[in-house]
This record gives C-alpha cells, sequence and structure tokens, in this order.
C-alpha cells in the first residue's frame, strides 16, 4: 500500500516526517512521489507565522479538489483550528500536536496490512532526529508553546537506539532537531543537557557527522562551547535564535537577553571553531522598531560573523503580546527586507571564497544523470561530477568555484 507525503515548517516537522516514514515502511507501506500512485497522504503542519498558516490551509483546499485519497493531516495548523477543518474538510482524518504521536497507529487501523514487506526510501539523504518538543518560554512574538506545549525531553536510551538504527539504514549524518533543541534535558532526572547527546552519538559507528538545529542562546555559556568543540564528529555549522541585535526590541520581544551576550557566543564559537558557519534567525520590522533598532540589528550582524540569515517579516499572531504593539508600515517593512536579502547574499559570497580551493568533508544527498550533490560539514551545497552510488555517503570534496551564494562546484578527491 503506497503513501504519499508533505510538509510546512520547522526541522522538527521534517523529523517527524522522517519518523512516520521510516515506521510505516517498517510495517510493510511504501512511500510514492507520485499523488496518483497513493492510498493514502499524510501532512505535517505549521502555524509559526500567518503566511505559513495560510500556505497550510491552502495546500489542504487545493488536496481535497484534486485528489480523493484519505489524509492524514497533524501538527500545528491542526491544533490552532481543529474544529473548523475538521467542518470543511469531513473525510480527513484531523490529528492534533498530542494525537499525532500515536499517527502510524491511527494509520494501521485505517489501512491494515496483511504482509510484513520492509522498505525504505531515501526521503532524505542525511536523517533529522527529534529529541526535544515544546517550549517553556513566553516570547511575545511565539505563538508556538501555545500549540506544543511545554518543554519535554526524549530520554536519552530512546535517542540511542534510533540513532544506531539510522546508522544501520545507512545514514551518516544525524541532525538533532527540537522545538527548543538548547533545552534538551532539563525536564529529565537526573538533568540532563545537549552535550550528552552528541557525546553519545559520537559514539555510534557509522554516524560520521553530528548537526546541531537552531541553538538558544539562553542555554549557551563558554563551557558548553569549549565541551562542544571536543567531541570530533560535531559539524561546522552552527544555527543561533537572535532574533534582534539591539536590546530594546529583544526587551519588547522578552527574550531575556541582550547583545553583549550574543557578541560573547559569537566569539567564543569563532575561537573554537575558527572555519565554522555561523548564522542566525532575525525578525525583520519587530512593532516600534524605530531606524535606529534596526541598524543596530544590521551592524551587530556585521560586525560579529555571522554568514547567512534566516530572516521573518513580523508577522503578528492573535493570542500573542506583540500582536497588540504598533506595526511599522509597509513600506518600511518591504525596504528593510529587501536589504536583508542583499545583506544575506554578502555574507554567503563573502564566506564561501574563504574556501575556494579547499577541501571539505560532505555527505552526498542525491544525485542525477550528470551531477552529484553535496552537503558539506560547514553547510555548502556543492555540486559535482556524478558518483553513483554515493548517495548517503560520505565524501572529501575539493570546491573549484562559487557559481552563487548557494551553490559551488567542485570534485571529490580522496575517495
Amino acid at each position: 500500500m503506497n503513501f504519499y507525503v508533505y510538509y510546512f515548517g520547522c526541522r522538527t516537522n521534517q523529523a517527524e516526517i522522517q519518523e512516520w516514514i521510516i515506521d510505516l515502511e517498517n510495517n510493510g507501506y511504501k512511500r510514492t512521489d507520485s499523488l496518483k500512485d497513493a492510498d493514502f497522504g499524510i501532512l505535517n503542519t505549521c502555524s509559526v507565522t500567518a503566511k505559513a498558516e495560510k500556505d497550510v490551509i491552502r495546500y489542504i483546499e487545493k488536496i481535497y479538489k484534486k485528489t480523493d485519497i484519505r489524509w492524514f493531516i497533524a501538527g500545528c495548523t491542526t491544533t490552532k483550528e481543529e474544529t473548523s477543518l475538521s467542518k470543511r474538510y469531513k473525510n480527513y482524518r484531523f490529528l492534533n500536536n498530542i494525537e499525532k504521536t500515536k499517527l502510524v497507529e491511527t494509520i494501521m487501523d485505517e489501512f491494515p496490512l496483511n504482509d510484513n514487506i520492509i522498505f525504505h526510501s531515501h526521503f532524505r539523504s542525511r536523517i533529522f532526529l527529534k529529541v526535544q518538543d515544546g517550549c517553556n518560554f513566553n516570547c511575545s512574538f511565539c505563538i508556538v508553546p501555545s500549540l506544543r506545549g511545554k518543554s519535554v525531553s526524549i530520554p536519552l536510551e530512546t535517542i540511542k537506539d534510533r540513532a544506531q538504527y539510522y546508522s544501520s539504514l545507512g545514514y551518516r549524518e544525524i541532525i538533532l532537531t527540537g522545538i527548543n533543541l538548547s533545552s534538551y534535558g532539563y525536564d529529565l532526572f537526573p538533568r540532563k543537557n545537549l552535550l550528552d547527546i552528541v557525546n553519545i552519538l559520537n559514539k555510534i559507528e557509522g554516524i560520521e557527522l553530528i548537526r546541531l538545529s537552531s541553538l538558544d542562546p539562553r542555554f549557551i555559556n563558554f563551557d558548553f562551547v569549549k565541551e562542544l568543540s571536543r567531541i570530533d564528529k560535531v559539524a561546522l555549522s552552527f544555527h543561533f535564535s537572535f532574533q534582534s541585535g539591539n536590546n530594546s526590541v529583544l526587551k519588547r520581544m522578552k527574550r531575556l537577553s541582550k547583545v553583549k551576550e550574543y557578541e560573547k557566543i559569537l566569539s567564543d564559537f569563532t575561537n573554537f571553531f575558527p572555519d565554522a558557519n555561523f548564522g542566525s534567525d532575525f525578525i525583520i520590522g519587530f512593532p516600534d522598531e524605530s531606524e535606529t533598532e534596526y541598524l543596530d540589528t544590521i551592524s551587530f550582524i556585521k560586525n560579529n560573523g555571522l554568514n547567512y540569515l534566516h530572516t521573518f517579516p513580523f508577522s503578528p499572531r492573535e493570542g500573542t503580546k506583540a500582536a497588540l504593539l504598533n506595526r511599522i508600515n509597509g513600506k518600511t517593512m518591504r525596504k528593510r527586507v529587501e536589504e536583508f536579502k542583499e545583506l544575506n547574499k554578502e555574507l554567503k559570497l563573502r564566506y564561501r571564497e574563504k574556501f575556494r580551493k579547499k577541501i571539505i568533508l560532505g555527505i552526498v544527498i542525491s544525485e542525477d544523470r550528470e551531477n552529484s550533490l553535496v552537503v558539506t560539514t560547514n553547510y555548502l551545497l556543492v555540486k559535482v561530477p556524478l558518483i553513483k552510488g554515493y548517495q548517503k555517503r560520505s565524501v572529501n570534496v575539493k570546491i573549484t568555484k562559487i557559481v552563487n551564494e548557494n551553490l559551488c562546484e567542485g570534485r571529490i578527491v580522496n575517495n
């Protein structure tokens, strides 16, 4: 029996999708890339911004009109809009963020199988491993805690077992994900932390790269960075959720952080990981953000070694404190969005130029008739001449050309 998957949103959503795929395939179901061949569909949804939510609703309306299969729709949009969605799309099954933990069992009840054939598809060549869910903070702009609940950590033994299984399937890179990844272990007894996971994964045979998704600066100190630098398999790319480079804006965001703390974090990471790729989330046009506050953020980005930006125009979410604040005008917002795009392009090109003619470890993530694509340890996408059969394998790649801010060209060496 064939199933089709689609998702919106964060890496945690991707990790959940991958878990469902693997669990279903282990029970005899087969993933398909063709909707017309699917017996049922799975959709994981996102409501972090108003645009994300609109995109989800638009997609549901599209599949409702164009497909006649049963859909299992889970995640944050379902949690937020379950009543209205269930009334409108009565033949679909909607599972909120609590119910979705039983998604595979729900599907097996509705679509029972009589065989035990095990499939394994290449949904991704790098595997996302969800280790935590929920968040205990109440940032003024964020709706996620009300949809995901309090921070909950997955036990270390469960994480270890899952990682070992992923290694047995041939995955060589694991990306640790969570709604607030850095808060891992604070709810466990005895208390654990993110370093405990990384140390365990570092000892698993077959796993060659361990990548961390977004890090919360409120949990980062010098000792964390120092200990992380001693772990051989840690990938040389780090993403932070800074959101702003101005103290007044951070206070209105209720981030409980100061810019000087961000500067110290980046300084420590640069000292211990001098070649690493550093990026951060930033909200553009937060309510009441003055030109001076905005320029402070630009200055912070330029002067503290960031190499790429993940930006979001401010999106008011009903029920959050920031939704009640004064929004900046559309013309100013559009201007700042464009300036951030240009700055991001400049930062990414500058960083990539540093690695021209350098040899870097990476993972082959895809291949076509002529080329393979490699993601390096410092998160560069490199196109190389086809090396057939190497998908999911680690390689050393020499960068020969910077095509643009998102793509390099190179060749495989010493493999």
